[in-house]
């Protein structure tokens, strides 16, 4: 939210090296003004422009302290100022630190929000469109488990054995013999399998849709990309192109169809499916080791002819402490009114009495702006994104065993890269881009 001539600011902390990073950005550059002064205070920091005709006050007092006397690598380039303070105050062995108890990666259950036995109808998000030509009523919704896991061990999706088996258990034995297929998760015709996020049916629940290139689906009326089609008879469809309708809500004329999952943002829904990758496979982080994890995300178009995009995401902290200024909150201007109400009281009497004198103008008084900063945690990442056409970074990557590979819809892949590309703008070109790669951060909470 920019304040005044401030586009941006962007606090880094860091306990454990007892410093800050400081990256401010403004809407001039620096060329266009005639002067720059920064002020430091151990709770504030104060920056001045024009000869002191602005004045811009950041408080951080309630969160750190700042050792005034150890500002280094100020950079002053083209509309940022960037430079770092100590936040040890006198001696590096005096301070305390805060314990961090944090967990950026709990509460992360993937929560479906439609009902066992209740009938639904499957219906086209965008124009409503029913699917299915009759109701149906899921009896088994269950989460499915990753593609990078071994799926011998996941027994409760099968259904090619007499044994019924109900939500959360799974049984201990494998029937092999009695599917052509035991490690592909085919679901029955009552069933709803669910993934981030995606949801996988049965094909016999899509009969209003329209099949591309025996694979790509699309709704019969509107001609809305669904999902692909599989091999095994099952159909996997992105959770933004279906809604859920009651049987008695269809007379209904303002209802709001049940979505697959809590939210339908898109971004959101990014954040969550990176926060629960890098908890479910990042098994050094769980051993005190700082992490370093690959993740790539693939996009396909639909069409014969599809093409591919990969975003590549390294995660260079998975937990760090920034500040950005407060949303929703204007800047305190004190620039029209005085501190001391007696004297403007008495400046109004001189005025009173000195009608008759050559009126002099007063000299400026300086606009002075208070700056709100938010404490946020998120995760610091190197990324980059593009069609694949061979290059070898793309290759290279998806050979890496320690790179985890996860597909998702192109409304989340335009919705990731939207958010990295604007975050990416609070730290100046000569520190944000590196072999192809950019800079960004990514809010976990």
């Amino acid at each position: 939210m920019p304040i005044g001539n401030i586009d941006r600011v962007l606090i880094e902390l860091r306990p454990r090296l007892q410093s800050a990073n400081f990256f401010i950005c403004f809407s001039r550059r620096f060329v266009e003004i005639k002067s720059t002064k920064i002020d430091l205070a151990p709770d504030r920091i104060t920056i001045s422009t024009e000869n002191n005709d602005e004045q811009y006050e950041i408080r951080l007092g309630d969160f750190f302290k700042l050792h005034t006397q150890t500002l280094s690598s100020l950079l002053i380039k083209n509309n940022y100022i960037c430079f770092r303070i100590n936040t040890n105050e006198n001696k590096f062995h005096s301070e305390v630190l805060e314990i961090n108890e944090y967990n950026a990666c709990t509460d992360l259950k993937l929560e479906c929000r439609l009902e066992k036995g209740v009938n639904y109808t499957v219906t086209c998000s965008n124009c409503g469109n029913d699917l299915h030509e009759q109701p149906v009523a899921f009896k088994r919704i269950l989460e499915l488990p990753s593609d990078h896991m071994d799926s011998n061990e996941w027994y409760c999706h099968r259904h090619d054995t007499p044994e019924t088996h109900t939500e959360g258990e799974c049984s201990s034995k494998s029937s092999s013999a009695a599917s052509p297929h035991p490690n592909s998760f085919t679901p029955a015709e009552t069933d709803l399998f669910y993934g981030p996020f995606y949801a996988v049916l049965n094909c016999q629940h899509l009969q209003r849709v329209h099949l591309r290139a025996d694979r790509f689906l699309y709704c019969k009326c509107c001609l809305q990309f669904l999902g692909v089609a599989k091999r095994n008879g099952s159909v996997k469809l992105w959770y933004e192109n279906l809604k859920f309708l009651k049987p008695d809500e269809h007379e209904q004329e303002h209802v709001n169809p049940a979505s697959l999952f809590r939210t339908d943002d898109a971004l959101l829904n990014f954040q969550y499916l990176v926060r629960k990758t890098v908890n479910d496979y990042n098994f050094i982080s769980h051993l005190g080791l700082p992490p370093i994890f690959k993740i790539i995300f693939e996009m396909r178009r639909p069409g014969q002819d599809g093409e591919l995009f990969y975003l590549l995401m390294q995660i260079m902290d998975a937990n760090l402490n920034v500040f950005k200024i407060r949303k929703g909150v204007d800047a305190e201007d004190s620039s029209s009114a005085s501190d001391d109400p007696s004297e403007s009281k008495e400046a109004a009497t001189d005025e009173d009495d000195d009608d008759d004198d050559v009126f002099t103008p007063s000299p400026k008084r300086p606009i002075k702006r208070n700056i709100h900063v938010d404490r946020h945690r998120t995760m610091k990442v190197m990324y980059r994104y593009d069609q694949f056409d061979q290059q070898p970074i793309f290759n290279f990557w998806l050979q890496d065993s320690n790179v985890v590979s996860v597909e998702i819809s192109e409304q989340m892949f335009r919705a990731a890269v939207r958010y990295l590309d604007d975050n990416s703008d609070y730290v100046p070109e000569c520190y944000r881009n590196n072999l192809g790669f950019s800079l960004s951060y990514l809010d976990i909470t």
